[in-house]
């Protein structure tokens, strides 16, 4: 695998390994059970070494002439499926008009980002919520969303809406729910806010995509709480409502993220500023700083 991502042989691997023990007078990787894991001389390289590679990727890249129409590159992006449902529609549109060489494959954004190969590089973006990122990840804040519940047409508590549209405390916690459980860290902000508010929530069914959310909802008594964008747009798609949630959920962002080493890069600079565009109308703010 290693000879494969570094374009050589396995022998030639291993001859340069070889080579960068003498060099070292260290192992610089040992043997754990199924996996091969780095000593602590290799744990101390590594912040040099990828900041002298990430220095010299980036004076290389930037200096390339880079234009949209003729550019053949493709780019891994780890997101959810908020990103695929509202964002990459527009953004292929982009890319069809203005950069048909430019291809993309989006990847199941994971928790562990260093298995989503964010850490490393080897993936290009990633889209969604990051707490505490690593220091070799460049993070901006692309959309601020709101949270809204979403019921079925039929649902009985649409009946009992207050005068403002919002939906009753006591139907809130009446009614069973549907919990979304992304691999990512954006329900611990969901929970916390419940918990903030003393707001409970009954648990029917859990499920780990946003688009299996409103089949469940259509002619059943189960709500869902989900940021607004989604809300609204399956509204156009599903017999389901929109509906104010008891209490006022503060609004959470949503982040684009890539390694340092592509900071300079034209060509990704060009697809990070595409992606925030297409961003742009989904933040409840209208614009971000």
């Amino acid at each position: 695998r290693a000879g494969e991502r570094l374009h050589l042989s396995q022998p030639s691997v291993s001859a340069a390994l070889g080579r960068l023990r003498e060099l070292f007078k260290d192992p610089l990787f040992i043997r754990d059970r199924q996996r091969m894991r780095p000593t602590e001389t290799a744990d101390h390289l590594f912040p040099v070494i990828e900041a002298a590679l990430t220095d010299l990727d980036g004076l290389i890249t930037s200096e390339r002439d880079f234009s949209p129409a003729t550019e053949q590159r493709h780019f891994e992006i780890a997101a959810n499926d908020y990103f695929e449902v509202l964002i990459l529609p527009a953004l292929a549109s982009v890319l069809r008009e203005q950069a048909p060489g430019i291809t993309l494959q989006v990847r199941r954004l994971s928790q562990d980002m260093s298995e989503a190969g964010i850490m490393s590089g080897t993936t290009d973006l990633a889209f969604g919520r990051q707490v505490d990122p690593p220091d070799n990840l460049v993070v901006r804040e692309v959309i601020l969303e709101g949270i809204e519940c979403l019921v079925g047409n039929e649902h009985p508590l649409l009946e009992r809406l207050k005068g403002n549209g919002q939906m009753t405390r006591d139907d809130f916690e009446r009614y069973a729910h549907v919990l979304i459980q992304p691999h990512t860290r954006l329900k611990s902000g969901i929970f916390k806010q419940l918990e903030s508010q003393n707001l409970k929530r009954k648990v029917a069914l859990a499920v780990t995509y946003f688009m299996a959310v409103p089949a469940l909802l259509e002619g059943s008594s189960l709500i869902a709480s989900l940021p607004t964008g989604l809300c609204q747009h399956f509204r156009r798609q599903f017999a389901v409502t929109p509906v104010a949630p008891p209490v006022a959920f503060d609004a959470f962002p949503f982040h684009l993220s890539w390694h340092h080493r592509y900071q300079k890069d034209p060509a990704h600079r060009w697809l990070r500023e595409q992606i925030i565009a297409c961003c742009l109308p989904l933040s409840v703010q209208g614009e971000l700083t």
